[in-house]
Formats: structure tokens, sequence, C-alpha cells
């Protein structure tokens, strides 16, 4: 059954009709601003309603039509399925709907069936959409028409247009494939650039008929983010999310270049549409510009738009940025919500300005950078780094002595701001130009830029603290081998404070020592300070693989053979030997000596309980200090206290009473005869006076006088830095051989007691007091014989045992270096070892650190002990220091190697007590509330003072007076 025919309504059908037409209109004005898309076969320009006039293919002209002309026809294609096909535009030819495509299916057939009498017919019988889309069967026809008008065309190569029949427009023979190409190279020039919005006669039709591989891409790209401007010789893209990783070659073309080149203002964003909660989206032009507070806007040439992603990119941070992390202006910025404020936050970063700073220093030797903005840069750099010159000198001389910094006031002019602000002031009397700063800037208050706040003063003291460190982080590393030692103590705050240090061999060959912080502990176990030493070292980049020594007191948590720090850090690395503190263990031995026998503990607490009572009272303390007499330096010693911790302390307090012996008693009674006094002190003077009349108190003074004097010289020796194990074992066996040497002075103690005082007795207690009656059946026993008795009796329960124990507790306790001194020995002390000894010396030293000393350090020894042999020293300090001085490593480099090993075992742990003392001037009570970061950097600049004097902190300044410019005119314009 056929189907009726549809009424259709006319009224309608002409509205229809007339709104179509005008959409088409609006089309084809948008249309020709497509370079070399529409170019009329006729040479009046015009267009006409036929498809004849299209110079390119539909396929290629629909991939690089602009994204607005696509999406307006889109809106402009006609619904009605029902409409006849006589009424259809060409815009629907173009842009068919899916039901239309059966109406041209159908209008194709009809003209097949036209032409089928006459495949060779004339060219206006065929329809326009068999130059679209021609039947494969006609391809022969129009083949052959190709080829007419081939042998009618005109040799002429300059000939017009329309000699070319509109097959040829579709299917063009190779001659005119030349033609067409020529005249394509003398359209477009080279450096022309590809615009598409551009005027027809800058891209001939065969530039997009034929398309070279480079142009490719670039259409493409069109095609898929609008129109681009692209430059045919630019050797980078314009699109910055296709630059990636920048070298020297692109930062220098981008710096002559400049960002205008590829800001992309003129875009349509289109490709930026984002979607927030089905809201979207997009960005805006007006974020090219940055509102100061003041209402004026200044010109963000660092914002750069990529039309391919739609996103932003910072032309300085893509470009000139070395970050390890990358801000999200270097991958791609669309958080249009937030635009504004994260904007404003990455033009006042820091990293964005070292960016701009980086740029505009490239861009100025290209000679693209406004003069005057350089020159106001530079003079503004000039001006702030003089003054943190002076800044840095000042707080660099503070922190070498431990000074405090900042007083309860922060105003120049007053007497409470303390040193920082003081010295400034006092330059300021010499310095012009720190006056005058002074002047301007000194008391302007928050907002106004003068470097001299307390925030500036703290941000100089952790750079600079942080460069120390550094400098230390790389000797050690440089050195390769080193040792560890730590030690605790509480501070003002009654925190535990972890002092770390590390010895190592300088390149001239010198043992240092050097701090490098506190850490706060809470655990004092072998397994806490383990894992802190180990999280250190990991932090500063030092491998534990090449520590060598580890030297700690002598405290079962330290030294403890199973579960002690230094157990645990060989579990880690066998290679670590431990070393007892030599100085805490000449001090364990005198310590644990004192209460050998009763008339030793007796002795000491006799010196104390005599300082307690003259230091009681400054009446007292007057008295007594008045009746001394000077010593050979012409210095009056004093009454000492005496020390828990401090053998030391022992060792002056005795030499002060041996000293003034006479002269205190002399003083005490002076105390006893004043009524003045009240009769407790008075009785107490007498009590003490009496105690320094027996022969025992001045027998013991003068012993231990001299025994505690050899002890502080050995122990003030043993803490040197420069002190290697083999000299400290020598110096420790010195001393025991001196102690063992008094075993037969007796007689001459004895002597030397009785002349300290006239008033001194010459016979012993036991003497002086009643003896029990032998059984003697009628004989007596004569008084020389008890007097000899009680000589006897000191003697032996006294002196004797005070000797011994020394001897035995410094035997005991140095057996501990006899391991390491029996591996190292030989090394300091080359020229009285044999030629064999020295092998199988060296070849024990050898298997026991194969991983560090070659096979061939055998016969490298043995020939550097004859190359030494005119030497007149053969320590092992010298001899590594001459090896150094010659530039002998290469000749003997185990012999090298070796020396540095021996070299970075500790002897003591003196230099962490020596941080302990640093700690109480740094952290006193009146700075107990220091932070700790600023505690470690005030500390290692006042300990490690020698690298700080002689550190160049120049860079540093420079960069800071960069980094901190405060000019808003340079960064508002970038």
């Amino acid at each position: 059954m056929a189907d009726k025919p549809r009424k259709y309504n006319s009224g309608a059908l002409k509205r229809k009709k007339k709104e179509k037409g005008e959409r088409d209109k609006e089309v084809l004005q948008k249309i020709p601003k497509l370079t070399g898309f529409f170019k009329p076969l006729s040479e009046d320009g015009a267009a006409g309603s036929s498809l004849r006039s299209v110079n390119i293919s539909f396929a290629s002209s629909i991939a690089v039509w602009p994204a607005d002309v696509l999406a307006f026809a889109e809106e402009t294609k006609t619904p009605d399925l029902g409409e006849p096909a006589e009424t259809m535009s060409t815009m629907d030819y173009l842009f068919p709907l899916e039901n239309d495509c059966g109406r041209l299916a159908a209008e194709s057939e009809a003209a097949e069936k036209a032409k089928t009498t006459n495949p060779g017919g004339p060219t206006e019988a065929t329809s326009t959409m068999d130059y679209l889309f021609p039947p494969e069967r006609e391809y022969g026809r129009l083949a052959v028409e190709s080829a007419a008008a081939e042998e009618k065309k005109t040799p002429d190569p300059t000939a017009p247009a329309e000699t070319t029949n509109n097959t040829n427009d579709l299917f063009l023979s190779v001659s005119d494939c030349g033609k067409l190409a020529a005249e394509s190279a003398a359209d477009v020039p080279a450096a022309e650039t590809l615009d598409l919005e551009a005027s027809e006669t800058t891209t001939s039709s065969m530039d997009y008929l034929f398309p070279s591989e480079s142009d490719c891409g670039k259409l493409t790209t069109a095609s898929a983010s609008g129109p681009r401007i692209e430059t045919l010789d630019e050797p980078y893209s314009t699109d910055p999310a296709c630059w990636g990783k920048c070298d020297a070659s692109v930062r220098a073309y981008w710096a002559e270049r400049g960002p205008q080149s590829c800001q992309h203002m003129d875009e349509n964003f289109k490709a930026s549409e984002r979607v927030y909660k089905q809201q979207k989206r997009f960005f805006s032009r007006l974020h090219f510009k940055r509102r100061l507070a003041n209402g004026e806007y200044v010109q963000r040439q660092w914002l750069l738009y990529s039309p391919s992603t739609g996103a932003v990119f910072c032309f300085a941070c893509c470009i000139f940025s070395d970050a390890k992390s990358k801000s999200c202006f270097e991958t791609g910025f669309s958080d249009w919500k937030h635009a504004t404020n994260r904007m404003k936050e990455h033009e006042n970063s820091e990293h964005h300005r070292k960016s701009m700073l980086t740029y505009i220093t490239l861009g100025s030797a290209a000679g693209r950078i406004d003069s005057e903005l350089e020159k106001q840069f530079e003079s503004e750099s000039a001006y702030w780094t003089e003054v943190l010159r002076r800044i840095v000198s000042v707080v660099k001389f503070l922190a070498e002595r431990g000074l405090a910094l900042r007083g309860s006031s922060h105003v120049f002019g007053r007497t409470d701001n303390l040193n920082y602000l003081g010295l400034l002031e006092l330059i300021s009397e010499f310095d012009p130009f720190l006056k005058s700063h002074i002047e301007k800037y000194g008391n302007a208050g928050a907002g106004t830029p003068s470097y001299l706040s307390s925030k500036i003063c703290e941000e100089f003291i952790q750079l600079m603290g942080d460069r120390v460190l550094s400098e230390i982080v790389g000797e050690v590393n440089m050195a390769k081998y080193y040792s560890i030692s730590v030690d605790s103590t509480p501070d003002v705050s009654h925190l535990d404070q972890l002092t770390f240090i590390l010895r190592y061999v300088s390149p001239e060959g010198h043992s240092q020592e050097r701090f490098l912080k506190f850490l706060p502990i809470e655990s004092h176990t072998g397994e806490a300070l383990c894992e802190l030493v180990l999280k250190v070292l990991g932090e500063m980049n030092i491998d534990i693989a090449n520590c060598r020594g580890q030297c700690y007191d002598n405290a079962a948590n330290m030294s403890g053979v199973y579960k002690g720090l230094q157990a645990r850090i060989k579990e880690v690395n066998a290679l670590v030997e431990w070393v007892p503190c030599a100085a805490h263990t000449l001090n364990l031995v005198g310590v644990n000596r004192v209460n050998c026998c009763f008339e030793t503990a007796d002795f000491f607490q006799f010196v104390q309980n005599l300082f307690n009572f003259c230091s009681k009272s400054t009446a007292r303390w007057n008295i007594v200090t008045a009746g001394l007499k000077p010593n050979a330096n012409k210095r009056i010693e004093t009454l000492k206290s005496l020390s828990n911790t401090r053998w030391a302390a022992h060792a002056d307090a005795t030499q002060a009473i041996c000293i003034n012996y006479a002269n205190i008693q002399k003083s005490l009674r002076t105390i006893v005869h004043d009524t003045n006094h009240n009769a407790a002190t008075r009785n107490e003077a007498r009590s003490l006076d009496k105690k320094m009349d027996k022969l025992e108190t001045a027998f013991m003074c003068t012993v231990w006088h001299f025994i505690l004097q050899r002890f502080e010289k050995a122990s003030v020796a043993l803490q040197a830095v420069e002190l290697d194990l083999c000299k400290a074992v020598d110096l420790v066996r010195s001393l025991r051989d001196y102690i063992g040497g008094l075993r037969d002075q007796f007689d001459r103690f004895e002597s030397q007691a009785k002349e300290l005082s006239p008033t001194v007795s010459h016979v012993y207690k036991g003497s002086t007091q009643r003896q029990k009656k032998a059984n003697t059946k009628g004989e007596s026993a004569t008084t020389s014989e008890v007097e000899q008795s009680a000589r006897h009796k000191f003697s032996t329960s006294v002196f004797l045992v005070v000797v011994d124990r020394l001897l035995a507790e410094m035997d005991r306790r140095y057996a501990a270096y006899d391991n390491l001194n029996n591996t190292f020995g030989f090394l300091n002390n080359l020229s009285n070892v044999t030629a064999q000894e020295l092998r199988n010396k060296a070849s024990n030293l050898q298997r026991k650190y194969s991983a560090d000393l070659e096979m061939d350090f055998v016969e490298e020894i043995v020939q550097f002990k004859d190359f030494i042999q005119s030497r007149s020293f053969t320590s092992a300090p010298l001899l590594l220091q001459l090896i150094r001085e010659k530039n002998l490593q290469s000749i003997f480099p185990n012999v090298d190697i070796a020396f540095r090993l021996y070299l970075t075992f500790p002897v003591t742990n003196a230099s962490g007590e020596r941080s302990f003392s640093k700690l109480k001037i740094v952290k006193n009570r009146l700075r107990s509330t220091m932070g700790q970061e600023r505690l470690n950097s005030l500390t290692l600049m006042s300990i490690e003072s020698d690298i700080v004097r002689r550190l160049d902190f120049s860079d540093l300044v420079k960069d800071f007076a960069a980094k901190k410019s405060r000019k808003v005119s340079m960064f508002s314009k970038c």
C-alpha cells in the first residue's frame, strides 16, 4: 500500500525557509574566515551556492574548522525530517542530519539513473553529492573527464584557475600538483605564520590538500583545540603544556623571546571548561591582570594559557626552576574556583621569585628586560646586601663568644636592647651608611622592611648554623673514615641533651673532632641511643659503613658488652672498635681509690669541711684569704671545693692546702681567739686546727698533692685532640711507673709533711695512745719500739695500700687499650721494628681491614720504612702529614689509609665534655626557653668558631638579599 502524500503548511514552511536562510547566511559569513577553505572558481569573488566552488575535499576541510564554527553549524541544522529535498541549503549537505542521509542517498540514486544512458554526459548532470561522495563506478567517468581536461589545459603555468574543470578540483593530475605546489610556495613564504583566522591569500589550496609531514601535527592540533598562533620556523612550541624538561638552550631561547609570544591571551578559553558540582567554570582573561591593594592593575606576564589542555602555567617556573618538587603552575593549574588566591600565593612564593630572578638575569643579558627595572633591582639588592653584611658580622661576633643577642627591648636607643642592637648602634657611630639606615628604618615598626628585626636575626642564626654544619659533614665525607663519640647531660631546663661528636682526619693529615648537635633524649638505654645515633647519621648522609671507632664513658648503658651502645653499634658494623675514654678512666681510677682506706676518706672529708667552714662567712673567708701567700706565678691559691665528677678538683683543693698549710693554721687560730665570733664558730675552727696538727693529716696532704698533680697533668694531656692511641697508652704507662716508684718514698713524704708547719706533730697517733701491755713477764717495751710500731702500721696500712690500689686499678681499666695498641702500635714506631716483624704486623692489619687495605700494603709499608730512615720523626701523625705534604698518596696509598684508620680512633670523650660547658653558657637560666634548633646553631658556631671565621658568608648574604627583596614594583610586573 502506497503511502499517502504528506500535507504541508505553506505559511509555516515559508517561515522555516526564511529562518533557515538567515542561519545559513550567518554560517557562510563565518566560513570565509578560514584561509583557503572556500576559494571561488570565478574571478569575481562570488562564492556561489554550489559546492563545486569548494577547492578542497570535505574530509580535509572539516578536520581543521574552528570549534566555534562547528558548534554554530551544529545548532543551525534543521530538525525537520519531512522537509522536501529541494529546500535543503548548502549547509544541509555539509552537515546532514542522521535522517537526512536517506534523503541524500535517494537524490544520489536519482541522479545515477539519469546518467545511466550517458556516462560521459555533461558535468552538470552530476549532482553536488557526486563530488562529495562519488559512487564506485563514477570514478571511471571522473577519471576520463580529468584526462580530457588535462589535454585541453594551457601549458602556461600562470594560466587562471578557471581553465581547470570542476572535476580537477577533486582529482588533480600530476602536473597540476606541481603547479599548485608552486602556487603554494609563492603564496606562503617560509617564515609566514599558519594562522587559520588570517586572510585567505596567506595559504594556498595545496597546503590543505597535500600538507607536509610537519604541518599534519599542526593541523591536527588546530582541529582539536581551535586556532593557535604558531610559526613555521619556531624551534619550540608556544604551548606550555608541550614543553617538558628545559635545557640551557631552551632557557636561553625563551629568555630572549619572553612570555608575550606564548601567553595566548586572545583564545576563546573553551578548552578550560571545568565542572564543579554541575556548574561550569572557565578561565577568565581577567586573570592576566593582578589587582593591587591600592586598586591599580598590573599585568601578569608570567601567566601562560595552554590551548591544548585549558590549563595555565607559570612561564618562569616552567623554564627556569630547578626545584625537585614542582608546583601546580608547572604541571598545569585549572582550579578556577580558587584561581585568584592560588595565583597570589604563587607569585608571592620564594620558589616563583627565585625563578623570576633567574629569568630577569638571563633576559637582561639578552637586552630584553627594561634597563630601569634592572637598575632598580640591582640598586635595591646592593643596598640590602650592605645592610646584611653588617648584620652577619654582628651575629658571627656574638655567636662565637656564646653571648646573648636579644634583650627585653627591641628598640634602638634603649639600654635594655642588649648585644645585637647595641652592637649595631656602636658600629653606626663609625659607619655613616648604617647610621643612616638605622635612622630611616630602625624603629619603623612592623610592615616596613629594615632587616634589623629579631626575625631576620633568627633567620641568619639558622642559615649560618646550617652552613657550618654542612661544611663539617662535607669534611667528614671527604675524609671517609670517622669515629663517633656521644655523652649526655641535663641542661638548665632539666632536659637531657645528648652531644654528638665526630672524629676524622683532615686533608692535611690532622685529627679533627667536630661537634654536630645536641639531641634531646628521653631514654638512656643502649637500644634507644643506638637508634638515635643511626638516625642522625642517616639524616646527614654519613655512611655508618665508614665508621671505624666509638668512644664513650664507662657507664653500663654505653660500655655494656651485650646491651650497651658500643655492642649495638658493633652489630651494625663489626669494624667499629670501642675505645674507653682515657680521661674518664683515669678519673675513675682516682675516684674509686679515695675510699680505699679510712685515713684517705677522712683526709678528703677534712678538705671539704675546711672549705665549707671558710666559705660560709665572708668574714672568715677574708681572714683566711688575707693570710695566704702567692705562689710562684704570683697568684693566691684560694681554698677549693671537691667535685664528684671532676677529679681535677681534688688536685686543686689539695694543692691550695699544701702550699699554704701553715698560713691556714694561723688564720684558724686567729678565728679561735677572736671573741667577735660565736662559740660554735670558734670551736669548729679549733677542731680544724687540731686536725691539721696531726702528722697523718700533713702526710696525706703531701702524698696526695704529688699523686694528684701527676694525675692532673696526664689527664690534661689525654684530652688533646691531636693525641693518638699509642701516645695515650705510653702516657698512662709512664704514670703507672711513677705511682709504682712511690712505694719507696715513705721517708721523703714524712719529712716533707713535718716541714709543712711548725706545729705539726712529729709522731703518729698510735704512739701517743695508750698501748696494751704485752705479757712480757717483767719485760716492758721501749718507747722507740712503740713509735716504730705506729709508723710501720701507718706505712703498711695506709701509704702502701693507697699506692697498690692505684696500680691495680690502672692495670685493670687500661687493659682495654692493649688490643688496639698491639694492632696499630707498630705504625707509631716504624724505625724500631725489623722488616720481618713489620711484615707480620702489617699482614695481620691487612687481614683485619681487608675491605680497606689491599694486599700490596705489606710491601708498601716496608718500602715506606726505608723511605723515612733519614727522618728524625717516626710518629704516625707526623708521618701522615709528610705523606700529604709531599703528595705521596699515589706511591703509598695503602700506607696513607692505614695511618688514617689509626688516627681516626678517639682517645677521650673530652670534646663532648667541652660541649657541655658551652651548653651551660649558651642556655643559661636567663635563656632557658631557647628552642632546640636555635640552641644547636648557636652552640655549633661557638664551639666550631674556627670554621665560622674562615667561612665566607658573602654568597649567603647575596642570596638572602635577592630572596627577601621586597620591591613590589619588581615582582608585581612578573
